[in-house]
Formats: C-alpha cells, sequence, structure tokens
C-alpha cells in the first residue's frame, strides 16, 4: 500500500508533496502523487482540451522539481528524503471528488492526503473536501494553510477531544516521532478548573497514547489546558510545525487560521467512510478491536495463568475445600466466595486464546492446567466429604446435580463476558462477577462429596455440569477474541488443522451435552415452577387494613392479599376471624376501604370470616349449660 496524494492546484503542490513525502516515510511506504487534469469530455475522460493539457503539465512539472530538489524553494529542500520512492501520475477526470475517491476503493492506500481550500480566509471549507472527509474509504488528512505555513514536521501538535478520529491523529504523530523524530505535543482541554480535573485529563492522555502503542519517549509531551482559554491554547499551537485535529472540528478550522500563522493544520479522518452525523460531537466506538497495548497484556496474563505452577495449585486447593465445606453445611455465601478464589476459569481462557491464535503450544498448556486442576478439585472435595460424618447431601450438592439447557447459555454468555472484559483494563472489576456466574469450583466439588456419599446419579449430574461449562468457556472465548481481531496473522498448515480437531472436539462434545440437557429443562418445564399463593398488598394499603382491624378488637386478621392463582375470580382476598358471628356490614367496610386505598371502585374483594370455636375448660359449664331435663329423666 502508498500514501496517496491529490494535488489539484500549482499552491497545494508544495504542502501536498512535502507532507505526503514525510508521511510515507513514517509509515514506510511509497508515495504516488495524482496530479489531477481537469476534462470536458464526460464519456471520454482522457481527452482533455488544450488549456487542461498546459495546466497539467505545470502541475507535473512543479511536482517532479520539487523531488528532484530543483524548485528553488529552499523551505522544502530538506524535508524530502531522497531514499522515499515517489511516483508521480495524471488524474483526468470531470471532478477530482469522484475520480480521488474511486482511486482510493481500488487502491486501498496507507492514508490520503488532500489540500484544505481555504486559506483565502474564507470561514469553513469547500464542499469538495467535505465530501472526501466524509466518503472516503481510508484515513485521510486535509491540510490547511496553503504553502505559507510550515511543511517541515520536526514539532507535531495532536488536538484530543474524545472522537473517534483521534487514535488515527495519535497513530500517524507516533509513527512521525519514531521515523522522523518529530517531538509531538498531545493535548486536550478539561471544562473544570480543579487541579484533579487536570490530573484526570493526563491520565486519560497516558491512557489514550498506551492504546495505539506510542511508546514512552522524551519528545513526547502531555499537555492539558482549561476550556476557554483560547489564547493560551493558540500560543502553544503557534509553537508547533503540525496541528492534528479531528475531522469533527472542520468548522473550526477558519478560526485556528485566524489564531495562528505558523503551522499547518491538518485535518484527520480515521478509516471507514463517515455517515451523515459524522459532524456531531459525541461518538460512539463500536469497534471492539484492541489496542496493541491491551493486546500485548491480555496475551501475558493469559499465558501466564495457563501454567501449571505452585500458586495455581494453593490458591485451587484453597478454593475448592472452602467450596466443599460450603456445599457440606448447605450455604450460598461461601460457596459463592470459593467461586471467587478459584483460577480456574483463566486456563479455560487460555485455551480459547489458543484456538483463536491457533497456537496449539499455548493450548497443550492450558489444557494440562485443567486436568490437574480437575484432579486435585475431585481429589480434595472427595477427602473432605469422607471425613466429615453425614449421611445426606445437602441441598447445595443435589442443585448441581440437574443441569439443564440453560445452564448452557449461562455458561456461553459468561465466556464472552470473560473474555471481553479480561482483554479491556477498564473493565476488570467485572471478572469477579463473571467467575459467580460461571460455576467451576462448585460443581466439581459436588461429583467428589457425591461419590464420598455414593450418590452416582448426582456425580453424574454434576459432571455433566462441569463439562458444559468447560465445552462453553473454550469456544465461547474463542469467537470472543476472535471478533475482537485475536488471531494469528500467519499460522502453519499443521496449526490450523490441530485447531479444526480441537474446535470440532469441543463442538461433538457439547451436541452430545445438548441432549440430556434439553431433556432436564423439559421435564423441569413440565413439573412447572412453584407460585406464592398469594401476593403482598402495598404498604400504604396493609396499613389502613391494619388499623382499621386495631379499631375493633372482636375480630383479628388472618391474611389479606391478591390471589397467586389466575382462575381465581377475585382481585384482593381478606381473611379474618371472630369468637362470633359477624354481620354483613362489616364485609361491605372492609371491601370500600380496599377500593378507596386502591383507587378501584371495580375491585372484586372477597372477605371470608373463620368461626373460633374453642372450648375453655374453665367455664365450659357456663359456655354449654346441659340441656333441660326431659319426661324421660
Amino acid at each position: 500500500m502508498t500514501v496517496l496524494a491529490l494535488v489539484t492546484k500549482l499552491e497545494d503542490v508544495v504542502p501536498v508533496v512535502a507532507w505526503g513525502s514525510q508521511f510515507a516515510t513514517a509509515r514506510q511506504t511509497t508515495l504516488t502523487v495524482l496530479c489531477w487534469t481537469k476534462s470536458s469530455f464526460e464519456q471520454f475522460p482522457l481527452l482533455v482540451d488544450t488549456q487542461h493539457e498546459r495546466e497539467a503539465n505545470e502541475l507535473v512539472d512543479a511536482v517532479n522539481d520539487l523531488i528532484s530538489g530543483t524548485a528553488g524553494d529552499d523551505q522544502v529542500k530538506d524535508v524530502l528524503l531522497p531514499h522515499r520512492d515517489v511516483y508521480v501520475r495524471r488524474l483526468a477526470s470531470p471532478n477530482p471528488v469522484e475520480s480521488i475517491l474511486q482511486q482510493a476503493r481500488i487502491e486501498d492506500p496507507e492514508l490520503l492526503v488532500i489540500a484544505g481550500h481555504d486559506s483565502a480566509n474564507q470561514r469553513g471549507s469547500d464542499d469538495a473536501v467535505q465530501a472526501i472527509l466524509r466518503q472516503s474509504p481510508c484515513r485521510t488528512i486535509a491540510l490547511h494553510g496553503g504553502p505559507t505555513r510550515s511543511c517541515n514536521g520536526h514539532r507535531i501538535f495532536v488536538g484530543i477531544s474524545d472522537s473517534p478520529h483521534d487514535s488515527s491523529s495519535l497513530f500517524l504523530a507516533a509513527r512521525m516521532d519514531e521515523s522522523c523524530n518529530s517531538r509531538v505535543m498531545v493535548a486536550r482541554t478539561e471544562a473544570d478548573f480543579e487541579d484533579e480535573a487536570l490530573e484526570v485529563g493526563r491520565r486519560e492522555l497516558g491512557q489514550m497514547m498506551r492504546d495505539v502503542g506510542m511508546r514512552v519517549s522524551p519528545r513526547i509531551k502531555r499537555q492539558v489546558f482549561r476550556a476557554g482559554n483560547m489564547q493560551e491554547i493558540s500560543a502553544a499551537v503557534e509553537r508547533h510545525d503540525m496541528f492534528f485535529v479531528g475531522a469533527e472540528h472542520l468548522g473550526k478550522v477558519h478560526d485556528f487560521l485566524q489564531l495562528t500563522s505558523h503551522p499547518t493544520i491538518g485535518v484527520v479522518k480515521r478509516a471507514p467512510p463517515l455517515r451523515r452525523w459524522w459532524r456531531r460531537k459525541r461518538h460512539i466506538r463500536w469497534n471492539p478491536l484492541l489496542s496493541p497495548a491491551d493486546y500485548t497484556d491480555l496475551l501475558q496474563t493469559l499465558r501466564r495463568g495457563s501454567k501449571l505452577n505452585i500458586d495455581f495449585l494453593v490458591m485451587l486447593g484453597l478454593a475448592a475445600a472452602i467450596a466443599s465445606l460450603g456445599l457440606l453445611q448447605d450455604s450460598p455465601a461461601v460457596v459463592i466466595g470459593s467461586m471467587l478464589l478459584a483460577p480456574l476459569m483463566t486456563p479455560m481462557l487460555g485455551s480459547g486464546l489458543a484456538l483463536a491464535q491457533a497456537n496449539p503450544k499455548l493450548g497443550r498448556s492450558a489444557m494440562y492446567a485443567i486436568l490437574i486442576g480437575f484432579l486435585l478439585t475431585l481429589g480434595t472435595s472427595f477427602a473432605i466429604a469422607w471425613l466429615t460424618p453425614g449421611e445426606d447431601i445437602t441441598s447445595q450438592v443435589i442443585a448441581r446435580g440437574d443441569p439443564n439447557l440453560l445452564d448452557l447459555g449461562i455458561a456461553v454468555f459468561s465466556a464472552a463476558a470473560g473474555a471481553y472484559a479480561l482483554a479491556r483494563p477498564n473493565l476488570a472489576g467485572t471478572i469477579a462477577g463473571v467467575a459467580i456466574a460461571t460455576a467451576l469450583v462448585p460443581p466439581l466439588c459436588s461429583v467428589g462429596i457425591s461419590l464420598a456419599y455414593h450418590d452416582l446419579i448426582n456425580a453424574m449430574g454434576a459432571t455433566a455440569l462441569f463439562a458444559t461449562n468447560l465445552v462453553a468457556i473454550i469456544l465461547g472465548a474463542a469467537v470472543t477474541f476472535r471478533l475482537m481481531g485475536i488471531t494469528a496473522k500467519r499460522a502453519e498448515a499443521r496449526h490450523r488443522r490441530w485447531v479444526l480437531r480441537t474446535a470440532g472436539t469441543l463442538g461433538i462434545i457439547g451436541l452430545i451435552l445438548v441432549i440430556p440437557l434439553e431433556q432436564s429443562l423439559l421435564r423441569t418445564i413440565e413439573l412447572g415452577k412453584p407460585q406464592p399463593r398469594m401476593y403482598p398488598l402495598t404498604k400504604s394499603v396493609a396499613d389502613a387494613l391494619a388499623q382499621f382491624i386495631a379499631r375493633r378488637p372482636e375480630i383479628a386478621l388472618v391474611s389479606a392479599g391478591r390471589p397467586g392463582s389466575v382462575y381465581s375470580q377475585a382481585d384482593v382476598v381478606i381473611v379474618i376471624s371472630s369468637r362470633r358471628a359477624v354481620k354483613q356490614a362489616l364485609a361491605d367496610q372492609l371491601t370500600q376501604l380496599i377500593r378507596h386505598e386502591m383507587q378501584n371502585d371495580q375491585l372484586k374483594v372477597n372477605v371470608h370470616c373463620v368461626r373460633e370455636n374453642w372450648a375453655d375448660p374453665a367455664n365450659s359449664n357456663k359456655e354449654h349449660p346441659p340441656p333441660p331435663p326431659t319426661d324421660s329423666d
């Protein structure tokens, strides 16, 4: 690929070719200069008239003189590097915008360099520059300021505004720092004037530089300006040769040109074509690709975590002991704590990374750690359960012996969440939630406990749950890493075959597990889910009802609520108790009270009264006198 530069006027030759040559040097590629020739013939664009032919020859001659160093302009002689290949071609077409966009789609250049035509102190840029910036399929930079501005990239100023184009500006500045020994100033503004806010801004700049792989160098500085202090900002920009700014600030180029006289202003656009809302200030970056620094950290973390060492064995053994005791004690809190301690998920994510990268060495290391961890956890749980007195397994153990298809879905999405969070440093805090969602050690401990208590059926179910989690985590992590751009650029044929064999084996195991998991899910659905007999009333309604009952000592409230069954005809059911019969007026009063509090006169309220008729041994003769004597007596 090459750096593509478009020249349409003689005044564009110096800035476009000079800066294009430096950008090509920074990207370690060639420079192709397209000298546009206007054609008046729509059907035959290669046919040009005499005037346009003369203008095209002048452009080509000016570019060649500049490249050969015979242009006579001392300002740019030292800028162009003689070892860099520069190619000059003519581009004949009626419209330069359509022709350069077509060439960019065909040649797929590293960078497209054009000139912004606002050097005549006219506010805003012309429609051609906007169209190219909006539709260009590659990284594009529009140079503003004309030939009177600096064309020597010794000092670069990068303005950061939290836009999708900032990474392209930083990437280009980093390459110029490495290849041309340029001094780079990375700056942003903060609306808050507190020193803490300025420090946060500096840290944000450091994170962005780290994301694009910008190496720490004494030539690279960070600066945070207070928002609105244009005098200080323009003074800092004036001391540099190039001012990179994102494409969303294209409308402000005129202001920068008015405030400065030395630097060339480069409006930078990222690679994909922009939609119509590209002028908006807020953008959401949907691209999940990793930065070089995060990529390196991810590889280092998973390679270390996938190796079998003493730290892995100690932490897994302790987690297995805690999980076993929590299961035997039937304590969910203790079991959750063991999930956070167990390091068993890291080698599983490492296996997924190995599949994504076609790295059998990492895959074998991770699978060996998983195997040893499996045996260690199983042995620890079996020993603890065998030494602990007891006859029946607890509900926590039984719950992990009946997995269903929903557990497979949980494992898949948890694996994707774990892989994504591990690759993003700002999401590291969510790893704990992933560990809880995907239980690995508790199912293994349930297997050991079930075997110690001679419950083979429950042991088989817990084993199926662990196998489900294992297969889903490895495959889910592999797919997630591939979607994030973590792939092997060059993989040997035997490594690709290893990926196919491993992924195929795991896929077959997953399909085999789907059958019993689906049957378990259907069985659970057939049994149905328990529903409450009655739903509670709101606090205001319940308080009003309690006050009504409290004023009548002859009755007591047994229950009140909304029926849980869909077959009930009543909206509210109230059950009271009394030692003697109550009048219908009391039921009507309760009905009106509920309707008033719930603000619905159409509610159907059922009031039931339970008659208390317990006999008191001390007063049984008084309450129940003997029957009167009869003639037979």
